[in-house]
């Protein structure tokens, strides 16, 4: 049970919340972890339950990596009865992939199974405390009324014919601001990256810094998160998005979703951050996404070339 408890303290660590109601795959090759997969639980227990190829998806970003062996950790509110068919249809299909299944737990609160376990199995305690919930992060990500900035602060956009020399000095300015992620941001400044953010050329061109390592990830993407409750329905999507995207790049798709459900439900159609979640949905490896930025230059990006997936 030590390899459990160590492992759920990890993954409490790196995805900044307790997994609650989730299945997570920690993918290995040649015993270490190359992707951590976290996936809701209520897909793998509903009545209809997967079909094979719905399993398939699942797999997907193993195969990708090139994994052969897997980790399977179930945390759940509370023992439902299909919880252990879940795993054997996840380890039968792994097993059909040739990935092993090295070992298999379920969490359900302070308590750990393993798959030896049986009906009569006295539960293993550990002391893990759950901390910060998922529910807890999401109302974080939320627009808060008391942190919002007044629609004044924002700059407007210049008219058309100036248009080209002002994504060139906004987007020097948001990379500037990227750049010293970790420090303080004051409002003018988060009204101007909102703005900045908002024109599909500047961000792109940001993106494509961010896919080449030109800013600390880590701390950017806790600083963009960070920004969220201060802004509306109508400046939230980009910045949102491009934390999600942020987060993904880390190896971190939990937060992302969570900062891409916010781009989502106030921008719905705002494309970029559809074509993001679908790839978190299908628990895509970034590297989809990088493969597509590197095929163009930053100049490119900041000119007319979009990024996509």
């Amino acid at each position: 049970m030590q390899v459990a408890e160590e492992t759920l303290c990890e993954l409490i660590d790196s995805f900044g919340f307790y997994p609650e109601n989730s299945l997570i795959i920690r993918w290995l090759k040649r015993d270490e972890v190359v992707l951590t997969q976290r996936c809701d639980i209520a897909a793998f227990v509903s009545p209809e339950g997967l079909s094979q190829s719905d399993v398939e998806i699942y797999l997907e970003p193993g195969r990708t990596y090139g994994a052969d062996q897997s980790v399977l950790i179930v945390c759940i509110d509370k023992l439902h009865p299909r919880v252990y068919d879940a795993v054997d249809v996840i380890g039968f299909a792994m097993n059909h992939a040739s990935i092993s299944v090295a070992d298999a737990f379920v969490v359900i609160g302070q308590r750990i199974f393993s798959r030896e376990c049986r009906d009569d199995c006295d539960p293993h305690v550990t002391p893990i405390a759950p901390g910060v919930s998922r529910l807890d992060r999401e109302e974080q990500c939320a627009s808060n009324p008391q942190q919002m900035i007044d629609a004044e602060e924002f700059p407007e956009l210049p008219e058309s014919e100036e248009i080209i020399g002002w994504r060139s000095i906004e987007s020097q300015f948001v990379r500037d601001l990227m750049s010293r992620a970790g420090g303080v941001i004051v409002v003018s400044e988060l009204a101007r990256l909102s703005v900045a953010l908002g024109d599909v050329r500047v961000r792109d061109s940001i993106l494509w810094d961010m896919a080449n390592d030109i800013f600390d990830r880590r701390l950017l993407a806790k600083l963009l998160t960070e920004l969220l409750p201060k802004l509306d329905a109508k400046r939230v999507a980009p910045i949102a998005t491009t934390a999600a995207i942020c987060w993904w790049l880390n190896g971190n798709g939990a937060m992302a979703n969570l900062c891409i459900n916010r781009a989502v439900t106030d921008a719905p159609g705002y494309s970029l951050a559809i074509m993001v979640r679908a790839a978190l949905e299908h628990a895509l490896p970034p590297g989809f996404w990088l493969e597509s930025v590197n095929e163009l230059t930053r100049e490119q990006c900041l000119a007319g070339l979009d990024v996509a997936l």
